[in-house]
């Protein structure tokens, strides 16, 4: 058994698990099966590409999973990439200041965009001088020639 033939075994896996045809077990036992069928032509395992594959047809049911609450809802969660890139792009910041509170207006606001770890994840960026402050820059660099 080649690498071609080998990937296109695995593909029948994945088609077979897509159309919900392979349950858990069986996938399980078909896996096996298959890796030790390349092994026993080989005398290798095969590459880490295809056993990539496999393993996350192993957890198929876990990648797949679409529920949003699902880090909350699972003991031991797996998220794809995709599900990663979104969820790390949802919690980036968090406001918590209540806008219809009016008890808020004379509160400062350094709480209102921070992230559930208390940091603020925005672009750092100074403020403008003032006036003032640019004279007496100026003022302090000529003094000191």
């Amino acid at each position: 058994m080649n690498n071609a033939q080998f990937n296109e075994r695995v593909n029948e896996l994945w088609a077979q698990t897509k159309a919900g045809n392979l349950p858990r077990p069986s996938r399980f036992e078909a896996i096996e099966a298959l890796t030790e069928e390349y092994f026993v032509a080989n005398g290798k395992m095969p590459d880490a590409g295809a056993l990539d594959r496999l393993s996350t047809l192993c957890l198929y049911e876990e990648v797949t999973d679409p529920h949003p609450d699902k880090m909350t809802r699972d003991e031991y969660p797996i998220m794809s990439a995709t599900q990663e890139e979104e969820r790390k792009s949802d919690e980036v910041l968090t406001d918590f200041s209540d806008e219809d509170d009016d008890t808020n207006e004379n509160h400062s606001r350094i709480n209102a965009y921070l992230a559930s770890d208390g940091r603020s994840y925005r672009k750092p960026s100074r403020r403008t001088r003032t006036i003032g402050e640019l004279i007496k820059m100026d003022y302090d660099k000529y003094k000191r020639k």
